[in-house]
């Protein structure tokens, strides 16, 4: 796994313990059962051998608890429910931060996380769970709602993956749909989910992350310090900020040591 920035200087904000309360869910009102929503979500285990475990080195599981933990104190400050992770370019390692940091927040017992892949040009998080000859071979998006529970995987009692396996056509026009949106929402009402992270294509190779704007609440910006530039974040993070917040820059590949 590619090793991550300073994430003291992500977020301007304080760090306790990682057990954060998040905002209320008074606003997705539910007459439903949430735990068995879950429950009905076919139950998988994450081989040790996955590429996003066999990367993990104590040096980048510290660093990505520190990201967790600013991260959740942001969100909580920001109400923020629904968070994408993009970046300038291909290359940067969304995917596998986003897969690294789902399975960080998912070691908080309490928290309930859902990871969508979204980047529906290249999926690639179920290769980087090691879950590809069990992950559906359409995005939920493509789907109806009676087909999410089948789609939908889940790791232990609080994570939940919708993967892919294949490219889908159009795939700008459908994170576009009024019909996603209304899924997505539909989702969050019977799930609880604390945390909805989309996995999303770079924004300066296509429109799909912008397409995608009214699915989430703000982003989160991937870059590498071998790879982007600083016109390439400083663009992205312009064009991510006219749709909606974005809350940090998480700079990959960074070589420098932390300074303390």
């Amino acid at each position: 796994m590619e090793q991550l920035t300073n994430t003291k200087e992500l977020f301007d904000v304080a760090l306790h313990d990682t057990k954060v309360a998040l905002p209320s869910r008074a606003k997705y009102p539910n007459k439903s059962d949430p735990a068995r929503a879950w429950l009905r979500l076919n139950e998988v285990k994450i081989p040790a051998t996955a590429p996003t475990r066999t990367a993990l080195t104590p040096e980048i599981g510290h660093t990505l608890d520190l990201l967790r933990s600013r991260l959740l104190r942001q969100i909580r400050k920001e109400g923020i429910r629904r968070l994408a992770l993009t970046a300038p370019t291909t290359g940067c390692g969304t995917t596998t931060i986003a897969s690294s940091l789902a399975l960080s927040l998912a070691r908080q017992i309490d928290l309930k996380v859902m990871l969508f892949d979204f980047n529906l040009r290249t999926p690639a998080l179920a290769k980087k769970l090691s879950l590809t000859p069990l992950a559906p071979r359409y995005c939920a998006l493509s789907g109806g709602r009676r087909d999410f529970d089948s789609q939908c995987l889940r790791v232990d009692h609080n994570l939940a993956l919708s993967l892919a396996t294949h490219p889908e056509d159009n795939p700008a026009e459908l994170l576009a749909t009024s019909r996603s949106r209304a899924l997505i929402e539909q989702v969050e009402r019977e799930f609880e989910p604390d945390l909805m992270l989309f996995d999303l294509p770079p924004v300066l190779h296509h429109d799909d992350a912008i397409a995608a704007s009214d699915l989430f609440d703000a982003a989160l910006l991937i870059g590498r310090a071998d790879h982007s530039t600083i016109n390439q974040i400083d663009q992205a993070e312009r064009l991510i900020s006219e749709q909606k917040p974005c809350i940090g820059v998480v700079m990959n590949a960074c070589r420098f040591p932390v300074r303390p």
